[in-house]
């Protein structure tokens, strides 16, 4: 078996919980088997040299990974290896190169690295036991008598004479992380900084799970003497399932920004509301151009969370042939669960496209029809002037009539004898281009109901 101990903090400063798992959650993508020990990081890479090509490519990817989610400095991340869990530990705690602590034999450790010796380290230095090989030498019977037999079975497992016993690790199902500031945090950006460490953590927890972030909660404790008890929530949701954590942070940027405290906070809180498996994508083999830039995915986010979801739209198509309600606009990445609205089936098993009869050989409604560019969210009423169109002065009519009458479509009710009745969105219409001095091309109709009060309407506009 082949052992490596870890280490991205100071021996003799407080170990941050959520640091450790971060760390273990890196050593999780190299290995299953990995360990948690009171000031270090086991990992058990026997199985994994292979697939790596051995250990020094290992220990440089693993090295690679860890600065670059920013956790730690370069100097801080510390690696040994051992034969055993407890040879990884003692070479670790000699704070050498892992090279060097590699070429120091298994004897040759200090007692002192040996946690099970700790409490009869006295005595064993006046005994001349200063490293391992001093206390192997000794008397089993004498040292069991004197120091217990639990200090010669903690030797045997250091060498590999006795099996160990580990704990793998298995990552909760939801994460959930906190930092806490005695003296408090009074700005939003103060809060955003700290939220940049749970995110890196955040992103190890889904590299390890393979598992990508849909919906996570922010949450902040106020100071309960200058404010109210009840903590603060910011929950933000996602389009898609994301590790990149560099583009939730502009996100919560975008929230932040306009957050004012109103007192002092002193614990956040980070934790997963959903998360989805995610596919990695496969990498070519070939040079391929690199993309530049974020996806549209992630700057229609980022738009939706600075001007309002609702500001940031899409447009899409119905199943209707009246003009203005041939499309809906809805959110740009919202999710609409609502089926597009559609004509009543009885009409559909009659005709697939609105009656068209043009008068005089006009122009089909179809393809290659001269539609405008611009489409006016309602029609416009237009005066006359006889019985001539006027926009900004009289119409001349240059192509038309094309006439769309949805008649075809008719919705029965029960009412009066069961006779069928026109849906409310039936027209009646003949479309004509006129010419405007002032306006240029237009798209015109003329209704044809006998109920219109008014008979002409300016629809579109061409560009």
């Amino acid at each position: 078996m082949l052992w490596i101990a870890l280490r991205a903090w100071s021996e003799a400063g407080p170990v941050d919980a959520g640091s450790v798992q971060a760390l273990a959650c890196h050593a999780l993508r190299c290995t299953p088997r990995v360990s948690l020990a009171p000031a270090a990081v086991l990992m058990e890479v026997s199985t994994s040299l292979r697939l790596f090509g051995g250990l020094a490519p290992l220990l440089a990817q693993l090295r690679q990974q860890v600065l670059a989610a920013g956790m730690v400095e370069a100097v801080a991340l510390q690696a040994a290896p051992g034969q055993t869990a407890l040879q990884a530990l003692a070479r670790l705690q000699l704070g050498l190169p892992w090279r060097e602590s590699a070429r120091v034999a298994v004897g040759q450790l200090p007692l002192a690295c040996l946690s099970a010796a700790g409490p009869h380290l006295p005595v064993l230095e006046r005994l001349g036991c200063r490293q391992w090989q001093d206390l192997r030498a000794l008397p089993r019977d004498g040292v069991a008598r004197r120091f217990g037999q639990g200090l010669l079975d903690a030797l045997d497992m250091a060498y590999g004479d006795r099996p160990e016993n580990h704990t793998w690790l298995q990552l909760p199902e939801v994460f959930e992380d906190r930092l806490q500031w005695p003296s408090g945090v009074e700005h939003a950006q103060a809060l955003l900084f700290a939220a940049r460490r749970l995110l890196q953590r955040l992103q190890a927890w889904l590299l390890a799970r393979s598992q990508g972030v849909l919906a996570l909660q922010l949450q902040w404790q106020i100071d309960a003497r200058r404010g109210s008890t009840a903590p603060a929530v910011l929950l933000l949701r996602l389009s898609e399932p994301t590790q990149d954590m560099a583009h939730v942070l502009r996100l919560l940027a975008e929230r932040l920004a306009g957050l004012r405290l109103s007192a002092p906070v002193q614990a956040l809180v980070l934790r997963t509301v959903e998360t989805v498996p995610v596919r990695l994508e496969s990498q070519s083999l070939l040079p391929d151009e690199q993309r530049r830039g974020e996806s549209l995915v992630h700057l229609l986010e980022r738009l939706g969370e600075r001007l309002g979801s609702a500001q940031v739209q899409r447009w899409q198509p119905c199943d209707r042939h009246v003009p203005e309600c041939m499309q809906q606009w809805l959110p740009a990445l919202a999710v609409s669960s609502a089926p597009t609205p559609s004509l009543p089936q009885r009409g559909r098993e009659k005709k697939a496209r609105p009656d068209f009869a043009p008068p005089g050989g006009g122009l089909g409604w179809g393809e290659g029809d001269l539609l405008p560019t611009w489409l006016l969210p309602q029609p416009q009423p237009l005066r006359l002037q006889g019985d001539r169109p006027c926009h900004l002065g009289p119409l001349t009519l240059l192509v038309g009539p094309q006439r769309l009458e949805s008649s075809a479509w008719m919705a029965l009710t029960s009412g009066q004898a069961g006779q069928p009745q026109p849906a409310q969105d039936s027209v009646m219409r003949d479309y004509f281009i006129a010419r405007s001095a002032q306006a240029g091309l237009l798209w015109i109709y003329r209704e044809r109901r006998a109920d219109a009060t008014l008979s002409w309407f300016l629809h579109g506009i061409f560009a």
